[in-house]
C-alpha cells in the first residue's frame, strides 16, 4: 500500500489538536466524514480511515447532523472490501 503525504502549515495544523497524535487523528476523521458527506465512502471505509469502529463512526455522524443514507454503491464498496480484508 502507498501512503500520501500532505503538508499542512503548523497555524492550520494546530486547530486540530495540540499534539501530532491528536492532529494526525482529528485531520483523518475530519476528511473520513466528509469523504462520507458526499458519498465517496462508505461507512465502513470511512470508519477505517478514521480508525475507529464503525458504530463510533455512525454515532459521530449523528451527533453532528450528517444525513446517514447508505446507498447501494456504498453496500458495494463495503462488501468489496470486506472480502479483500478475508
Amino acid at each position: 500500500m502507498n501512503n500520501v503525504l500532505l503538508e499542512i502549515p503548523e497555524e492550520f495544523a494546530r486547530s486540530f489538536g495540540d499534539t501530532l497524535e491528536e492532529m494526525s487523528r482529528n485531520i483523518k476523521l475530519e476528511l473520513a466524514i466528509e469523504m462520507y458527506r458526499e458519498g465517496r465512502w462508505s461507512t465502513g471505509k470511512a470508519a477505517e480511515f478514521a480508525g475507529i469502529y464503525i458504530g463510533k463512526f455512525m454515532e459521530l455522524l449523528r451527533v453532528r447532523g450528517v444525513s446517514q443514507s447508505y446507498t447501494h454503491e456504498m453496500l458495494e464498496q463495503d462488501n468489496h472490501h470486506a472480502c479483500s480484508h478475508l
